[in-house]
């Protein structure tokens, strides 16, 4: 019962915390980042998985880079109410983070997360495709695009996604295996 109480009232002082900062303006297209422009070329060029691996790694570190404290410590308290099983918590966290910094597409992409977790496809499809506004090279999102399609029995949408996926990096076994799977079945249909 204290614990309850102890998370209602540090939800409400956080909430007063971020209802005082203004959200920052959303940008009618994502900056020009030379950084990860340099990663996905090299990305496309790894000779081998465990290359590209260490390629993907260095992507994610930089989706991770909101350049704001406030939308770090969101991230980062939605990472660990999730690991403790309050989704409910995690989401109020990811809600505020994609309120404030609206253009930082990787909030984006755990809202969705949490949302396929919860099996809300509608959702999870909501945000990933403001995450894809956003970073349309977001191969994670492409590929969870393909996983939510393919649950639903939407498998040409699901192909599609997974092929966007591996179009970006051609290395992800996710969305490799998920074509593998998809093809011959559409195929077989088509003939």
């Amino acid at each position: 019962m204290r614990g309850d109480f102890v998370r209602t009232l540090t939800g409400v002082a956080l909430a007063a915390a971020l209802a005082a900062c203004a959200p920052e303006a959303k940008a009618p297209e994502p900056p020009a980042n030379p950084k990860l422009d340099v990663l996905f070329a090299q990305l496309q060029k790894a000779p081998d998985a465990p290359t590209a691996k260490m390629i993907e790694d260095q992507i994610w570190a930089t989706w991770a880079e909101s350049g704001s404290p406030t939308i770090d410590i969101l991230m980062e308290r939605a990472q660990i109410a999730t690991a403790s099983g309050d989704t409910e918590l995690a989401k109020q966290y990811l809600d505020e983070a994609t309120r404030l910094k609206p253009d930082f597409a990787e909030a984006w992409n755990r809202r969705a997360i949490l949302s396929y977790d919860q099996e809300n496809y509608g959702a999870a499809i909501e945000d990933i495709q403001e995450a894809l506004k956003r970073e349309p090279r977001h191969f994670g999102a492409l590929a969870g695009l393909g996983m939510i399609y393919e649950s639903l029995g939407q498998e040409r949408a699901a192909l599609a996604a997974y092929e966007d996926a591996i179009a970006v990096n051609p290395h992800l076994e996710q969305a490799k295996q998920g074509v593998a799977r998809l093809s011959p079945k559409i195929a077989g249909r088509e003939t």
